[in-house]
């Protein structure tokens, strides 16, 4: 993939991309895995990403190990601002999920009934490396809620079961409270809700939200070698990808909808890039860790262009109806956990393992 160095406006102002002085690039050998480096003038986190790991799209890495410091401009890096570099290749950390809490179960079954004094969560697959029963664990965001609901408070009994049937979490089985937590789903912006679609407009009306799990940068990938948009309005008039049953409210929220945009709900990820490749679509707006991985698998490297600029950040969480009675207290056992986890390096290390495993894999 084809990165250059950013530029500093984006009509998406809230993520507007602000590097700050020159246009000096991260010198390589200041850059080492395990060492703290201190920002200097024009850099990015891709920049330093490729100097570190040989790739520029390993940057969400960096990201997750200084979220906080960063802040949720991905692209906004100050000078001076000091960044944990993590290796990626170094012994990783050994999982302590509970393997026996997982299930898997099919959407035919008879679903038990809910056992008021265990907290049951439900999960879909086919999102690596964050939900999927084939890889270790479960995924990500599923090892991170396993240990949190181990540890937290009270040792409460739980249960993770598998249900592919995305369609189903929300509603019944959420609002219907089968079960407590579903994972997992971007929080939309709530304070624009009338802007939303309806599917939006239903997560802000009628669930309440964890702690972060994980914090995602989120993308638009055009074709290289062509004019890129520096500003969504650039985007306005051409054909954008987005995978069906990904949620769209990150667009909505800067008027990529129709009719400022033709959009198109592929299928799959895959279909999206080599229709960009193809000349098919303009854009294909997706997770950067994701995209990463489909770009590499699909030889796509050479022919798609990354707008770093125009990169924001999405959060993560397991959510909860409202109307659900032990909502408060179950959301108190889980983010108790959760902050203790991040507090003590437990989060960034089941982070790191499934980012560097992922990495690997795609890259094999």
């Amino acid at each position: 993939m084809n990165f250059t160095a950013p530029k500093i406006a984006s009509a998406c102002a809230i993520f507007a991309f602000g590097l700050t002085g020159s246009t000096a690039n991260a010198q390589a050998d200041t850059l080492q895995c395990g060492s703290i480096y201190s920002v200097r003038s024009g850099d990015s986190l891709s920049q330093i990403a490729r100097d570190v790991y040989g790739s520029a799209g390993d940057f969400q890495i960096i990201y997750s190990a200084n979220s906080a410091a960063i802040g949720s401009n991905p692209g906004l890096i100050n000078v001076g601002l000091e960044l944990q570099i993590p290796c990626l290749d170094e012994k990783l950390v050994e999982s302590t999920a509970n393997l026996a809490a997982i299930t898997e179960v099919e959407t035919t079954e008879s679903l038990p009934a809910p056992e008021p004094d265990m907290i049951r969560v439900v999960v879909g697959s086919n999102w690596a490396p964050f939900l999927d029963e084939h890889r270790e664990q479960g995924g990500m965001i599923t090892e991170i809620a396993n240990v949190a609901l181990a540890s937290a408070e009270g040792s409460p009994e739980y249960r993770i079961d598998f249900i592919n049937d995305w369609g189903a979490h929300l509603t019944p089985l959420i609002s219907d409270h089968r079960y407590d937590f579903s994972l997992a789903w971007f929080r939309p912006n709530c304070d624009i809700v009338d802007r939303l679609s309806d599917d939006s407009k239903f997560r802000c009306n009628n669930l309440m939200w964890s702690d972060t799990l994980f914090e995602q940068i989120f993308g638009y990938y055009t074709r290289a070698g062509e004019a890129s948009p520096t500003t969504c309005g650039d985007m306005f008039g051409k054909t954008v990808c987005r995978p069906a049953g990904y949620s769209t409210f990150m667009i909505e929220e800067h008027g990529l909808v129709e009719p400022n945009v033709t959009m198109v709900r592929a299928d799959t990820p895959q279909e999206c890039f080599v229709g960009l490749a193809e000349g098919r679509y303009d854009v294909v707006a997706l997770a950067a860790d994701t995209a990463e991985g489909v770009i590499a698998s699909e030889g796509l490297t050479d022919k798609v262009f990354y707008n770093e600029p125009l990169s924001q950040v999405l959060t993560i969480h397991a959510v909860i109806s409202n109307t659900n009675a032990n909502a408060e207290p179950y959301l108190a056992a889980l983010n108790g956990s959760l902050r203790k986890m991040k507090s003590n390096g437990e989060w960034f290390n089941i982070v790191r393992r499934h980012l560097s495993e992922y990495r690997a894999a795609n890259r094999s």
